[in-house]
């Protein structure tokens, strides 16, 4: 069958051939046991005699849906067991953290799930040290196309839109490229159990409503839209990491002095590129200083470009306590214990 073809053989042993999953490997299948994760642990099972590595499973029940999160674990559980795989469970409360964090439930529920990927990749890491150990994420085509809607909208840059990436560090999704009714078809022609969360239909969800509202009337205006907007991202892929290689180039080109808790860069030299070069470089000074760019704004980059244009000496006090200070010919980033404005330094 053209589907036991395409999920079971292509998918799982391309990721050997290419050498991204190899031999004594342990594979953690993100198991929530609707149809996609349980399509994704169905064809790495079947293969697992063929192609040798080890599989887990784990499931993150997010404090919400009540009796339905409870019967999904449950599931889970009797399907791990019935198949004698280990599962790693992880028990969270998405309400409470997105009220404590002003978050909107969707957004907890997500941090809450990839740290509880985090925490246990660490775990099985540690007690795995001559493996390598991925994470396995059921993500599919319509998963991509709904990503890169929802950063477009959201107003990110080309890193954005270029959507989600196949390998990711430790996460590996190796559906990405596969179209749902492939998925579902699959899991028709092999019998594969699975249970529905309601919340799927519930508009009031960002990416439901993205599926539901915007990608479906999409697909009746021309139904290749999805195919069409993921190759789209391959293409934005391909420029941001044009765009991220150059920045590196200027970012050492620039780059004056580099300390743990300081950067300075030459402003001549910093100014004599266009503005999207100039954010790669400030993107790679944060990574540095911080190794995050979130709360770091497109306001905040663009304050830092004005800034390195002025003819006077300038400040700016940003996020994570970082300071940007013109100083002659240097540009001079800083990550302070105390965020001190300059009318603050004055007075000292």
């Amino acid at each position: 069958m053209i589907y036991k073809e395409k999920i079971l053989d292509q998918i799982v042993k391309d990721f050997f051939r290419t050498g991204i999953i190899r031999d004594n490997d342990v594979l953690i299948v993100a198991l929530s046991g609707g149809m996609d994760s349980m399509a994704l642990m169905d064809a790495f099972y079947k293969l697992q005699s063929e192609l040798d590595y080890e599989l887990l499973a784990l499931h993150v029940h997010h404090g919400i849906r009540g009796l339905e999160a409870d019967r999904d674990l449950k599931f889970v559980k009797d399907y791990c067991k019935s198949m004698n795989v280990k599962l790693i469970m992880s028990k969270v409360n998405a309400k409470e953290y997105a009220k404590k964090n002003n978050m909107t439930l969707e957004e907890a529920a997500r941090k809450l799930r990839y740290d509880a990927f985090d925490k246990s990749w660490k775990a099985i890491s540690s007690k795995n040290t001559k493996s390598n150990v991925f994470i396995l994420i059921a993500h599919h085509e319509k998963d991509q196309v709904e990503t890169i809607i929802h950063n477009l909208v959201r107003g990110t840059g080309i890193k954005g839109i270029a959507g989600i990436k196949k390998i990711s560090g430790y996460f590996v999704r190796p559906l990405l490229d596969i179209k749902k009714n492939e998925i579902e078809k699959y899991v028709d022609d092999y019998d594969v159990p699975y249970v529905n969360d309601s919340t799927n239909d519930d508009i009031n969800y960002t990416r439901n409503f993205i599926r539901k509202e915007i990608i479906d009337k999409l697909e009746k205006i021309n139904n290749k839209a999805s195919e069409h907007i993921v190759e789209f991202a391959r293409q934005a892929r391909a420029l941001n990491d044009f765009i991220e290689d150059e920045s590196k180039k200027k970012f050492d080109e620039t780059i004056i002095n580099i300390k743990k808790n300081s950067i300075i860069l030459d402003i001549k030299k910093f100014n004599n590129n266009e503005n999207i070069l100039k954010t790669g470089i400030i993107r790679i000074v944060f990574s540095e200083l911080i190794s995050t760019l979130k709360d770091i704004t497109k306001i905040n980059i663009n304050d830092i470009i004005v800034l390195a244009e002025k003819e006077k000496g300038g400040h700016l006090d940003l996020p994570y306590n970082i300071t940007v200070d013109k100083k002659r010919n240097n540009l001079i980033f800083t990550k302070n214990t105390k965020n001190l404005s300059m009318s603050r330094r004055k007075k000292k």
